[in-house]
This record gives C-alpha cells, structure tokens and sequence, in this order.
C-alpha cells in the first residue's frame, strides 16, 4: 500500500515516517505546489494524507485535484486530514465535514488504526504482485541491453535513464526496488545521483549500486563514502548481475522485516538511533524505559532490542532477565549502551546474554553496522538450520517416494511451482522459507499410510480414502516436536483444506486457511492433474489449467488461482520442459 502526504510542515514528516514504517507502509512526500505528481505516480497512490492548512495554498483546491486524480483513475481515493491531537472527535468530524464527507480526520494516534483498515483494502484489490522495477543510469545503449537481458530473465523490468537528472525525475515519480548506476554520467556523476538519493529518499530504504570499469581501492571507498551499496566492475556477467542483485533486494527485504528496539529515558537518543535506523531500512520501535520495553517485546518480538541500563520504572539489566525468561523472546540480540563503563557492569552484561556493550558517548554510524553485523549474523545461523532441515528432510521424502513409482519427483515438482506462485504472488523471504519447507515436507505423513492403500493401483474406496486423508494430521504430528518447524506445521495440516469448506483434516474455508496451504493446494493438485497415474493418463496443460480456472472460489483460493493462471499464460512449453525433465 502506497500513501501520499501532501505535506509543508517538516516536523510532521518525522512522526509520519515513524508510523509508516511501524504499519509496514509505503509513503512518499509531496509538497503542495507538487501535487501535480500525483497522477503520474507508478504504483499509484492507495490513499492521500493532507494537512488541516497550508501557508501558501488553499486545502479545498487541493482535495480538488486529488478528487480529479481518483475520477480519472476510476476510482475514490481515501483521502485522511491530519488534525492537531488535542481536539475532539466532534471537533475533529466538523473541521473535516467543510472539507468533504469523504475526508477522514486523523490525528497521530489514530492513524495507526486507519492505516491497517486502508492497507486490509489495497491489499484486497491488488492481489497480485507486479515485476519488480530496477532503474539503470547510463548514458549509452549497449550496456543497457546488456542489463535487460541479463535481469528481464529473472523477473524484473529494467527502466532507464541516461542521466543523473532524469533518474532523480523518476525515482519522484515511480517505486523502485533498485538503482544500478554507472559512475561515469554526463552531467551530475553517478556518485552524486547516489548522495541525494540517500538524503532526499522519504520512502521505503533504496539499494545503490555502482558500475564502473575501474577495480582501484580508492574509487571503491570512494563510491562507498558517497553512500553507495555495492561496487561492480563493469565486466559483469549476466549470472553474477542477477544474483547481485537479487541478494540485495533480500537484504532490503529483511531490513523492511527486521524489528529493532530502541529503549533509552532520553528522548534524544532514541530520536538519534531511530533516525539513523530508519534511514538505513529498518522498522523501529522506542520505548523510554524497561517496564514499556517488555510489553512492546511480547507484542512485537524485534529482532535486537538496543537497552540504556539506568531507567526508570525497570532498567536495562532488569529488562534482559526478563526477555530471557520468556520462550519467544529469549533469543532476541541485546546490545546495551550506558555511561557506566566499568569491567563489572560489561561482565554482567555478558553473564545476561548480551552480544555489544557500548560505552556513551558512541559512534552512531557505529552501533548501526554493530546491530546490521548482529542480524547478519542471526539471518545465517536461521538460513544454516532451514538448509540442514531441508536435507534432512529430503532424505525421508526421497524413501517415501521410493515406494511408489507413479509419485516420483512429486515433491520437488509440487515445491518448484509453489515457490513460483509465491514468488509471483510477492511473498516476503519469510514467508517463502516456510512455504519452500512446507511444501518439501506436504506429503511426510504418508510415511504412516500403509502400502496397501498407498500403492493400490485401482480408485480408493471410501474407507480407503478416509485413511489416506490422516496423512496431513500424521505429518504434522511428525514434526511437532521440531520447534524450529512451527510456523510451518498449519501449511502441512491444512493443504488440503479447500475454499469452500469441505475439504480436510478441519473443514475450514476461505482465508481462515494459511496463504501457504492455499498455495500448495494449487501446486499438488496441478501436478496430481498433469501427471499420469496407474488408473489413468496426466491430463493435457491446458486441460489442467482450465480445471484450476473453474474450480477457483470453490476449490480453490481464487486470489491465489488467479496469480497461477497469470503466471502460466503463455509459459505452456516451459512448465511441459518441466515435466518432461523429470525422471520416469
């Protein structure tokens, strides 16, 4: 979700952005003479935010436009008056009513619960996810389609500009995930296009990086100093282009996820940590002491929680005793920052599990790499236990299907669209780890069917049937014991779950079934359609698709049937070389 604040008051832009990123939304910033703007905007603004007043401009004319903009567009757009704290609810309803009744007065603890109302919308009328924009900047012709060619393959759309000025244009005017920029730029340099899009960014964090033909150590700092994320010798190939790429959207994707806790009783710090947080990427929460801190952990669970010792109500040394008594926050990185510097207080820390002291005053720029290097960390240690799951896991599906000839290769077919259809739906990196293992492990229940219903070459009988369906309780009960496979267990349990209500093992409907199952489901039952069995032949692709394409609000999640749809028009030869390629 997209919301775009007309805006001229500077102060408003610091508690806006705050609460943006704590909802999990998307923001840009207009000033009132820019309002123009809003019509060219890609991805189009969801909703737009304007002040009660403006210094130089009347806010009925305003709301004209932004009324102009939604007619042409076909649709209203929720527009939200921020209205000053102290008034009233009838206050704030009256202010607003001469403005419009389609106006919604806010203030900035109501917003939040707007916010999450607007967002449950945008997300119901834009179910599919589009190709991901990268901006290239480079003044001549033969590298960018060298880009095209190299990215375009992997999912992206490559828009360009051939100078530093027309990039800053675009970037005001579009959402990118990404800037490739060549040092060397007529006009502005690319390292300068790198400074301002770090300083002038308002929106989501923006990965830069440069292109160059020279491999010297100054030129690399020298980018870097600039503020740049990444440094690659123009003599790239299309593979490490790619995978560069992709690695930093996958940061960019786990700062948006990743939760960091700011508690200190000093207003000024916590402003100064969060700022410097937020402007890297981060979601961030602040707390003023320990009491506050704790109940926004069990709320929230953040990934590092960045303590003061000496507060009121409950201090930092308190607070980590605290965390480490409860289950789901005992894990969670403590970095402690005090003025109290003594080997004693530092050992304590330690004995408590904290993995940085500092010592104030600090280096900002330094507790921000600190914490980057700590979640770096983290995210390795996770991604070395989901692979050693995996391959442990593979293991047993490997002699589950050695049993039966006719499901050979069913898994890794069934896991190898399901990530796809995840993909294509925009699922965040968390939620495609768990749907990579659930869908590897969908089938570890028929472990306990017997072979005599699991290989009868002949339809099942009723009771038969009902025996085959245990197999998703009995592979959730398999894995159960496996804390580290909890967020993954109700995809097992419930991929056979179906739209309407009757499917099984709990005969739950719509989206009371996890997103992850509803994408399996789809998944398991085209390649048990495509596939041939000892009773009958696979049926023909199109014949398949059209099966999903009826089925959809019945059987199937139609959100998630019509993403599938979409991502297989005109792909019927790939995905028939996909099926062929598999063992017989």
């Amino acid at each position: 979700m997209l919301i775009v604040n007309i805006i001229d008051i500077l102060f408003y832009r610091a508690f806006l952005s705050k609460i943006y990123l704590t909802a999990g939304v998307d923001y840009r910033f207009l000033s009132p003479d820019a309002v123009q703007e809003l019509a060219g905007l890609d991805p189009p603004a969801d909703a737009v935010l304007v002040q009660d007043s403006y210094a130089g401009c009347d806010c009925r004319d305003l709301l004209g436009t932004i009324r102009e903009v939604g007619r042409k567009a076909g649709r209203e757009l929720p527009t939200l008056c921020l209205r000053p704290f102290e008034e009233g609810a009838h206050q704030e309803h009256h202010a607003c009513q001469i403005l419009g009744p389609e106006v919604i007065p806010v203030n900035r603890l109501t917003l939040a619960g707007v916010l999450a109302e607007l967002k449950a919308a945008a997300q119901a009328r834009q179910p599919v996810a589009g190709p991901r924009k990268i901006l290239f900047v480079d003044a001549g012709r033969t590298l960018l389609h060298v880009v095209r060619a190299a990215l375009t393959s992997s999912g992206f759309r490559v828009v360009s500009a051939r100078n530093a000025e027309d990039a800053l244009a675009l970037c005001r005017r579009h959402a990118f995930e990404l800037v490739l920029t060549s040092v060397l730029l007529p006009g502005m340099s690319g390292l300068e296009l790198c400074r301002k899009l770090k300083e002038d960014n308002a929106g989501p964090y923006l990965p830069v990086v440069m292109l160059s033909s020279s491999d010297n150590a100054l030129d690399m700092d020298t980018a870097f100093n600039y503020g740049a994320d990444d440094y690659l010798l123009k003599s790239f190939t299309a593979e490490m282009l790619s995978k560069k790429v992709s690695e930093h959207l996958d940061i960019a994707e786990r700062k948006r996820h990743n939760k960091i806790l700011v508690v200190d009783d000093s207003k000024l710090t916590r402003e100064m940590l969060r700022h410097n947080f937020v402007k890297n990427g981060h979601c961030v929460l602040t707390a003023e002491n320990g009491a506050k801190a704790l109940e926004i952990a069990l709320a929230e669970q953040p990934d590092v929680v960045v303590t003061d010792i000496e507060m009121p109500e409950m201090d930092g040394y308190e607070l980590c005793e605290r965390l480490r008594k409860h289950p789901e926050l005992r894990n969670t990185l403590v970095v402690i920052m005090s003025a109290r510097g003594h080997a004693s207080d530092i050992k304590r820390g330690e004995r408590l599990g904290v993995s940085r002291y500092f010592v104030k005053p600090f280096d900002v720029e330094k507790m921000h790499l600190v914490v980057e290097q700590l979640l770096g960390e983290s995210y390795r240690h996770i991604k070395k236990e989901h692979e050693h799951v995996l391959s442990s896991m593979s293991a047993l599906i490997t002699a589950l299907e050695a049993r039966d000839e006719y499901t050979k290769g069913h898994t890794a077919r069934v896991s190898r669209m399901a990530m796809r259809l995840g993909r294509a739906m925009g699922l965040g990196e968390r939620e495609l780890r768990n749907l990579e293992i659930g869908s590897n492990l969908h089938d570890i229940g028929k472990i306990g069917v017997r072979d005599a219903v699991l290989l009868k070459p002949g339809r099942l009988s009723p009771e038969e049937y009902a025996v085959i369906q245990e197999h998703a309780v009995i592979g959730a009960e398999i894995l159960r014991p496996i804390a580290s496979l909890a967020p993954v267990l109700p995809l097992i349990l419930l991929h056979h779950e179906r739209w309407d209500g009757r499917g099984y093992p709990t005969a739950i409907s719509g989206e009371d079934i996890p997103q992850g199952a509803r994408i399996i489901a789809i998944a398991d039952a085209f390649d048990a359609m495509t596939t041939d069995r000892p009773y009958r032949k696979g049926m023909p692709l199109t014949h398949a698709l059209g099966v999903i394409r009826d089925e959809a609000g019945r059987q199937f999640c139609p959100i998630c049937a019509e993403a599938f749809l979409a991502m297989l028009d005109g792909e019927a030869a790939a995905v028939s070389e996909d099926l062929a390629d598999e063992p017989a």
